[in-house]
C-alpha cells in the first residue's frame, strides 16, 4: 500500500501519508481504511501528505473531478464539520491539489493547500 494512515486521537486528526507512487486507485481504500477504524471519529480533521511521494500518476482534470466526487460521497459517511489540508513539495502535486481544492468549493468541508507542514498543522488545529 503507498498510503500510511495514522490515527491522531489527542489531536483529532487523521494522517495520510503517501511514501511511494501514487495514483487515483489509491485514494478510496485509505478512506474506507480510516472510516473502519475504531478510532476514527466523524469530525477528525485530516491531512494528505504528499511529500515522500516517490512519483505520481498523472491526473487528468476529470480524475481530479472524480476525487473530489469521492470526497463528497464520503461525507455522508463522516460528517461535514471538519478540514483537509494537503500538503506538498512538489510543483507538480501542488498543482493537482489546487485544481482539487477548486473543485473542492463544492463540498461543504475547507480545504487548503500548504508546503510547510507547520502551517498545515496549525491550520488544521
Amino acid at each position: 500500500m503507498s498510503v500510511v494512515t495514522v490515527i491522531d486521537t489527542d489531536n483529532n486528526l487523521v494522517i495520510h501519508t503517501v511514501i511511494k507512487g501514487f495514483g487515483i486507485a489509491d485514494i478510496e481504500p485509505a478512506w474506507l481504511a480510516m472510516l473502519s477504524s475504531p478510532d476514527f471519529k466523524s469530525g477528525m480533521n485530516v491531512l494528505w501528505d504528499f511529500r515522500l511521494a516517490a512519483h505520481t500518476d498523472m491526473f487528468s482534470n476529470r480524475d481530479i473531478q472524480e476525487i473530489a466526487s469521492m470526497t463528497a460521497r464520503h461525507i455522508q459517511l463522516r460528517g461535514t464539520d471538519y478540514k483537509l489540508a494537503l500538503l506538498v513539495s512538489r510543483d507538480l502535486y501542488f498543482g493537482f491539489s489546487k485544481m482539487f481544492e477548486a473543485y473542492g468549493n463544492q463540498i461543504p468541508i475547507e480545504i487548503h493547500v500548504f508546503r510547510v507542514m507547520d502551517e498545515a498543522l496549525d491550520w488544521l488545529m
